[in-house]
């Protein structure tokens, strides 16, 4: 198996091919704590070999700087078909929602992503507070 590439964005959706939108923002902004964001989506692509086919636990976890897990981690499965006669690796593509997430602190979080309960992604993500102006 193989990260081609994971991201947070504002938006996105997988179809055939991956669209989003505010790719790759790392910082919220916040003016007071707690604080809420609305929305986010988290992107990862993943390539698997003919061998890796089939069923996979997947987890989700949004920590902060300890480790410790700020919601209730995201568990599913995703299923890797086996690919198409020429084609050597199978591409899978995982989109996940976030609304509403509440951030308590300001500092250092991650969204961190397993696959059969091993980590494959660790992405940072930093709440701040807006800059000084001025």
């Amino acid at each position: 198996m193989h990260v081609d590439y994971a991201f947070i964005c504002d938006f996105a959706e997988a179809r055939d091919k991956v669209n989003a939108i505010g790719i790759g923002f790392e910082r919220i902004f916040a003016s007071g704590l707690p604080a809420r964001h609305p929305h986010f989506s988290v992107v990862v692509q993943l390539r698997f070999s003919r061998t890796e086919t089939g069923k996979k636990s997947i987890q989700v976890h949004l920590t902060d700087a300890d480790g410790s897990d700020i919601i209730k981690p995201v568990s599913g499965q995703i299923v890797v078909n086996t690919p198409p006669s020429g084609i050597l690796e199978a591409t899978t593509r995982i989109v996940m929602e976030f609304g509403n997430v509440e951030f308590r602190n300001y500092g250092d979080y991650s969204v961190r992503v397993n696959l059969e309960n091993q980590e494959i992604v660790s992405i940072p993500l930093s709440v701040t507070e807006p800059p000084k102006t001025g």
